[in-house]
């Protein structure tokens, strides 16, 4: 087993790199002979570690299959010092793949008691806002605008590895250890992909709104600090996120629209007129010239301004929304009812949508 250091510094400790990578925490990441634990042994494990600004990265080789059991009991022996692990793809690949290995040893693994973060299940839940081609680590390091130098997958270099076992050539060797250092150290930076899910469950508060003829434009803020700006577009509306300001247009209907009253059987539908009354007062009104009304009838009409707002948005029983006519799905805020929190329950649905 060969035990490789390299240490380096930090020149700017991001936001989501004070936040989830202190001096309690280890990266990690394994090279392995295949995807089977069973069928395949691991031949490398790299790992970093932080002091202050300090980062230094630790690359632990098996020069053949017999050494698996070395850097094992190695990385076993590091791990024991830490309370927090974070991986790619690292809970459902790196972890079980060291639990199954250790297991073949007889080791005793702690890896699982572990508060273990996997970057990869968390930016999925941000798909919403990425819409990346795949979540793939080179992927989300071109999303950031991050740059490595090495060009090979985990998959590539299992014959060149096996060349090093065999043969011990120290080009072969110079590439192995330099996709599993740049994975490592390629984590670190991809640490900012964390902030994206993270919004998603802050606190997002009101700042402002104006209204533009058929918009309305809204500014609000967060504590988390995207490192690269988000702008989607939506049927009803846009968003942009800049740093930790949401800006956000929505669009606004100038004309008539109708609310349905729930309780329609308490109502009389008038014939002529196209309007209903309540069933109290309209006992009186001649039975031809009335009927009970349906849900279809049971409507009042407003002219005024209103705000389009998410089909499947809760916004409560408190406030009216209207409609063009009962079979649209499109739904609608009187303007004169908008309140600031149903700017910041809109703007919330529709980061997660």
């Amino acid at each position: 087993m060969e035990i490789i250091n390299n240490s380096y510094q930090l020149d700017h400790v991001s936001y989501s790199t004070a936040k989830y990578f202190d001096e309690n925490t280890l990266f990690f990441d394994i090279e392995c002979t295949g995807l089977s634990p069973r069928k395949s042994f691991i031949y490398l494990i790299g790992y970093a570690t932080r002091c202050e600004n300090k980062i230094t990265i630790t690359q632990l080789l098996a020069n053949n299959e017999s050494e698996e059991i070395e850097i094992l009991e190695e990385f076993e022996k590091v791990i024991a010092g830490y309370d927090k692990l974070l991986g790619f793809n690292s809970t459902r690949f790196d972890e079980s793949f060291i639990i199954e290995r250790c297991r073949k040893y007889h080791i005793y693994t702690k890896i699982k008691s572990k508060n273990h973060t996997d970057m990869y299940l968390q930016s999925t839940k941000a798909k919403c806002m990425l819409d990346l081609p795949n979540y793939k680590q080179k992927s989300i390091e071109e999303f950031l605008g991050l740059h490595r130098d090495d060009k090979y997958n985990g998959g590539e270099l299992i014959p060149i590895y096996q060349h090093y076992s065999i043969t011990g050539d120290l080009e072969s060797k110079e590439l192995i250890l330099l996709h599993n250092f740049e994975d490592v150290k390629g984590m670190i930076y991809i640490t900012d992909i964390l902030c994206y899910p993270n919004l998603l469950n802050s606190e997002i508060r009101y700042i402002n709104h104006e209204i533009e003829e058929d918009k309305i434009r809204i500014e609000l803020e967060t504590d988390i600090e995207l490192p690269k700006s988000i702008n989607k577009q939506r049927d009803y509306g846009l968003y942009i996120i800049k740093n930790n300001r949401i800006y956000v247009t929505l669009n606004l209907y100038q004309g008539q629209l109708f609310t349905y009253l729930p309780d329609y059987k308490n109502y009389y539908y008038l014939i002529d007129e196209d309007s209903i009354i309540p069933k109290s007062l309209g006992e009186s009104i001649d039975k031809s010239c009335r009927r009970p009304a349906t849900r279809r009838d049971c409507k009042v009409s407003l002219e005024g301004t209103f705000l389009n707002i998410p089909e499947r948005l809760d916004i409560g029983s408190s406030l009216r929304t209207f409609r063009s006519s009962y079979e649209s799905k499109d739904r609608f805020l009187n303007i004169a009812d908008i309140r600031d929190d149903i700017l910041v329950k809109i703007t919330k649905y529709m980061l997660k949508h």
